[in-house]
């Protein structure tokens, strides 16, 4: 891998050198990146912190378990920031995907260490945790074992104690009856001021029903009449023309139950000679002659 690195290196500066359109300033920005993907691979490579802690007996105490799983979550931190440095780089190269693959698998295989160091700093603490566990039992169970508490029985009295005396209740003196002040007598209230009705002015007198002429009830004889003849005229001629719209809804609803009968009568026929087609259709099927066909 590095023999490789160094190729894609050298295509890089000779790309750099050839490229003289874009400045020095591109040039150095490319060396940037260079620098800082190869420290980058230099750590993907670096497995001191796995050597250091999974040796045995390197993480012998719960806290030392605690402070290293701390560090392993930075170191995978690291590795995700050092495998993104990494791509940047290898998309200006021209094996961009075995440039890609080869920083994917070594940063898995540091993961991988990590995280069996994790393990590793998990069980200690779990041990611990079992080990304090199986104390407090054992601490509990020599407890329980101990010498029963012992009680003293509860003495008896056998001496019985003198009767309360209690004197005899005496009646009191009778209670004086109660005096009570004469009802004092309030003066008559004032009445209270009501004011008479208003005498409203008499409403003018109501037309005749369905006089359209407005005549009044102060109107002649004559003209009362009129108006009474025109406003029986009026309902007559309404009642009549209710009396014509009920007819003709009864009319429509009678055609309405006669065709649904006719519908029902044709469907009732339709069906029994569908079922008297089926039925001789069994009886055909039943017969003796049914086999030959």
């Amino acid at each position: 891998m590095t023999h490789t690195t160094s190729i894609q290196r050298a295509a890089a500066a000779l790309a750099c050198g050839l490229l003289l359109v874009c400045g020095s300033a591109a040039c150095a920005a490319e060396d940037a990146l260079d620098v800082k993907a190869a420290e980058a691979e230099k750590y993907l490579a670096d497995t001191s912190f796995y050597e250091r802690w999974s040796a045995a007996g390197a993480i012998d105490s719960p806290a030392t378990a605690s402070k290293v799983k701390n560090a392993a979550e930075k170191e995978l931190e690291r590795i995700g920031r050092a495998m993104k440095d990494v791509q940047q780089v290898c998309v200006r190269r021209f094996f961009v995907n075995k440039c890609e693959d080869d920083a994917r698998r070594i940063s898995f295989e540091r993961q991988r260490e990590i995280r069996r160091v994790i393990v590793a700093a998990d069980e200690v603490i779990r041990a611990d945790r079992v080990r304090r566990t199986e104390e407090r039992r054992a601490k509990n169970a020599a407890q329980e074992r101990a010498e029963p508490v012992r009680i003293a029985p509860k003495a008896v009295k056998t001496d019985r104690s003198d009767p309360v005396k209690l004197a005899p209740k005496r009646p009191g003196d009778s209670p004086l009856p109660q005096v009570m002040p004469p009802a004092k007598v309030l003066e008559p209230s004032a009445p209270a001021g009501i004011k008479p009705a208003e005498v409203k002015p008499a409403a003018a007198p109501d037309l005749i029903p369905g006089s359209k002429t407005g005549v009044s009830p102060d109107a002649g004889r004559s003209a009362l009449e009129k108006a009474n003849e025109d406003w029986y005229a009026q309902k007559q001629q309404d009642a009549a023309r209710r009396a014509k719209a009920a007819e003709e809804r009864a009319e429509k609803r009678r055609l309405d139950r006669e065709a649904k009968q006719k519908n029902f009568e044709k469907s009732l026929e339709e069906r029994s000679a569908a079922q008297q087609r089926y039925e001789e259709r069994q009886q055909n099927r039943e017969s003796g002659l049914a086999k030959y066909f």
